[in-house]
C-alpha cells in the first residue's frame, strides 16, 4: 500500500524505457468508472522492473516474473484511478505553483528541459502530460489525507509501545568515512588485478591514499581523493561491509574483489552505532507510526471504493 501514497509516475521508467525494444499500443486494459487504464500506462511502468529482472532471470522464469509484475502495476493502477476519480467528486484545488515546482526538480534531476522532453518524447509524451500526471497525483494525495489522514489520532501510549517494539529501527547505526579506490576489471581482469596490487603497496609504502585516488581510481569520488562520505553498516556489498568496519581510524584495507572490481579502502572516521532514546526518536516514532496507520486505513477505504466501482478489464 505504501506505492498509494507514492508518485503514479515512476520516472525511472521514462529514463530506462527504450521503445525500440517493444512495440507501444495505447490499447485500453481496464475501465475504471469513467477512468481508463491503457497498455502505454502499463508497459512504462513495467519497463523498469523488466530491465532489472531481464539480469537475474531469463527463460521462463523471466516470462513468469515479468508477467506477475505486469498484474501488480495493473492492480496498482486501477487503485489509482479509484482514488483519482473519487478525488475529482470533492472541490479540491491544487496550487499550480506546487506543481511548477515539481516539474522543477524532475527537469534538474533529468539534466535540463531539453534532455526530460527528449526522454518524454521517447515515451510519447509532453510536459503537458506530466504536468497532468503530477496534478493527478497531487488530488489524490490531498484527498488520501481528508479522508484518512486527518481521522488519525496518535496516542501517547501508542508511541511508546511502537517505539518499544521497533527499537532498533530508530538506533543511530554505525558508520564510517571512507576513501575508495576502484579498478574494474575492464577487458583484461588479470592486469587490473596487478594494477590493484600494485597500488596497495605504494599505500604500504607511505605513499598518499588520496593522491592515489585521484590518479587510479574508477570509483566513486575519485576526483576527491576516493571520498564516499559517511556510509552506514549494512549500506554496502557483505564484502565491503566486513572490510571497512573491521579497519580502525586511518587504516587501510587490502585489496577486496566484488562483482563490480578490486577495491581498497581507507576510514577515515568512525562513529559509534547507539541507540536514540523516546524523547530524541520521538519525530521518527510518530512518522513512522503514522505512515503505518495511515496505509492500513487507506487500504480499507480504497477496498471500500472498489466495492461500489465500475471495473472493467479487457
Amino acid at each position: 500500500m505504501n506505492k498509494l501514497l507514492a508518485a503514479i509516475i515512476m520516472l525511472g521508467g521514462i529514463f530506462l524505457y527504450n521503445p525500440c525494444s517493444a512495440e507501444i499500443v495505447d490499447k485500453i486494459e481496464v475501465i475504471v468508472n469513467d477512468e481508463m487504464i491503457t497498455r502505454r500506462e502499463v508497459d512504462r511502468l513495467l519497463a523498469p522492473v523488466y530491465e532489472k529482472y531481464k539480469t537475474m532471470y531469463d527463460g521462463q522464469a523471466l516470462i513468469q516474473k515479468i508477467s506477475e509484475a505486469r498484474q501488480k502495476i495493473i492492480e496498482q493502477l486501477i487503485e489509482d484511478k479509484l482514488i483519482y476519480s473519487e478525488a475529482k467528486k470533492y472541490n479540491i484545488s491544487i496550487d499550480d505553483k506546487d506543481i511548477d515546482e515539481k516539474i522543477q526538480e524532475t527537469m534538474k534531476r533529468a539534466g535540463g528541459k531539453e534532455e526530460l522532453e527528449k526522454a518524454l518524447a521517447e515515451q510519447q509524451m509532453t510536459l503537458k502530460d506530466l504536468r497532468a500526471r503530477y496534478k493527478e497525483q497531487a488530488l489524490s494525495r490531498r484527498l488520501i489525507e481528508q479522508k484518512v489522514g486527518s481521522k488519525i489520532i496518535l496516542t501517547p501510549v501508542e508511541i511508546e509501545d511502537y517505539y518499544a517494539k521497533n527499537i532498533d529501527r530508530f538506533a543511530q547505526p554505525e558508520e564510517v568515512l571512507v576513501r575508495n579506490i576502484m579498478i574494474k576489471p575492464g577487458d583484461d581482469p588479470a592486469r587490473a588485478a596487478t594494477l590493484v596490487r600494485e597500488i596497495s603497496k605504494r599505500i604500504k609504502e607511505g605513499c598518499d591514499f588520496g593522491g592515489l585516488a585521484k590518479i587510479y581510481s574508477q570509483g566513486p569520488g575519485a576526483d576527491d581523493g576516493g571520498l564516499m562520505g559517511y556510509v552506514k553498516r549494512g549500506e554496502m556489498m557483505p564484502e565491503i561491509d566486513d572490510a571497512i568496519f573491521k579497519l580502525k581510524e586511518g587504516e587501510v584495507s587490502g585489496v577486496v574483489q566484488t562483482a563490480v572490481g578490486y577495491h581498497i579502502f581507507k576510514v577515515e572516521e568512525k562513529k559509534v552505532g547507539m541507540v536514540r532514546s523516546l524523547k530524541d526518536a520521538r519525530k521518527d516514532v510518530e512518522e513512522a507510526l503514522f505512515m503505518e496507520k495511515m496505509n492500513q486505513k487507506a487500504k480499507a477505504w480504497v477496498n471500500g471504493l472498489k466495492k461500489n466501482a465500475y471495473i472493467e478489464i479487457r
